[in-house]
C-alpha cells in the first residue's frame, strides 16, 4: 500500500481525529485536521485530502474539491448527507473517489487513501451505482461508457472484491488500456471523465445562475426579474426553462416541476440564497 501525506478537512472533531489516528497507525503522515480547505497547505505528488462535502467555513462541496485539486491534492470526498447530484458534482470537480461516512470503517478509509495516493480511483459500491445510473439517465451516445467501464462499475456496485472485479474485466472482449490493475484504473478514470462531461453539459450558465438566484431566492416575477437584471421578460422565461431542463436532466427522479420550482431547487442546492 502506498504511504501518503494526508490532510483531513472536517468540522466534526469526533470524526476527524479518530480517522487521523487510524491513518497514522497505517503508516501515513497525517497533518493536523482542519475545518476549512483554505487551511491546508499546498499538496504534492501522492498527497491525499480527505474532505467532507458540507463545510460551514470557506469553500464547500464541489468548489472545495476544485480548490484542493488546484493546489496539488488528490481528493477523497466523504459525507454522510450528500445527495446523488452532490456526489456526482464532486466527481466532476476532480475527486478521485467518494466514501459515505455512515457505511465506511476506518480500515476502508485507509484502503481508499492508499489507492488514491498510488494514483488509482477509489469507487465504493454506492459510487459505482451512481455512476451507472448517471450514464443510464443521460447517455452521451456512442461516446458513453464502454463495455469494460460498465463491467468494472457493475462488479464494484455489487460489492465484488478487487480480484473479482479484475477477473470480470479480463473477460471483456474489448481492448482496454493495459491489463490487470492498469486496465481497471483506465476503465475507472474513463468513467469519471464521462461523468464530468455530463455534468458540464447540464451546468447552469452565469446568466441562468443570475436568474435562478433572483427568482429562486427572492421570488420575483418575470417583469421584476427582467428589470433587476436589465433583460427582457421573455429572456427571463427562456433562462428559467433552460434551468428547469438542466435540473431535470441532473435529477432523473424528479418530474413535473414548474420553472419557478426548479429555480427554487437550484437556488437551495447551490446555496445561492
Amino acid at each position: 500500500m502506498s504511504r501518503a501525506r494526508v490532510g483531513i478537512v472536517d468540522d466534526h472533531p469526533i470524526v476527524s481525529y479518530p480517522l487521523a489516528d487510524a491513518l497514522r497507525r497505517a503508516g501515513h503522515t497525517v497533518l493536523e485536521p482542519v475545518t476549512a480547505v483554505e487551511s491546508l497547505p499546498e499538496g504534492g505528488p501522492g498527497d491525499v485530502a480527505v474532505c467532507d462535502h458540507s463545510l460551514p467555513e470557506g469553500r464547500s462541496g464541489a468548489e472545495a474539491v476544485a480548490h484542493l485539486t488546484s493546489r496539488g491534492w488528490r481528493v477523497l470526498a466523504t459525507s454522510g448527507v450528500a445527495g446523488r447530484a452532490q456526489v456526482l458534482d464532486v466527481v466532476a470537480a476532480g475527486a478521485w473517489g467518494y466514501v459515505e461516512k455512515r457505511f465506511t470503517t476506518h480500515a476502508e478509509y485507509v484502503q481508499a487513501v492508499g489507492l488514491v495516493s498510488a494514483g488509482r480511483h477509489h469507487v465504493s459500491p454506492l459510487l459505482a451505482a451512481l455512476l451507472l445510473d448517471d450514464a443510464a439517465a443521460r447517455p452521451l451516445g456512442a461516446g458513453d461508457l464502454s463495455a469494460g467501464q460498465r463491467t468494472a462499475l457493475r462488479a464494484l456496485a455489487e460489492g465484488d472484491g478487487r480480484e473479482e472485479v479484475l477477473a470480470a474485466l479480463g473477460n471483456v472482449s474489448e481492448t482496454v488500456q493495459g491489463t490487470g490493475e492498469a486496465g481497471l484504473e483506465a476503465a475507472l478514470a474513463g468513467a469519471f471523465a464521462l461523468t464530468a462531461r455530463r455534468r458540464r453539459i447540464n451546468r447552469l450558465s452565469p446568466r441562468e445562475l443570475d436568474v435562478v438566484a433572483v427568482v429562486g431566492c427572492r421570488g420575483l416575477g418575470l417583469k421584476e426579474t427582467a428589470r433587476e437584471l436589465g433583460i427582457r421578460p421573455g429572456t427571463v422565461a427562456d433562462h428559467l426553462e433552460a434551468a428547469k431542463r438542466k435540473y431535470l436532466a441532473s435529477h432523473p427522479g424528479e418530474k413535473d416541476l414548474s420553472p419557478r420550482a426548479a429555480a427554487l431547487r437550484w437556488a437551495m442546492e447551490l446555496r445561492l440564497c
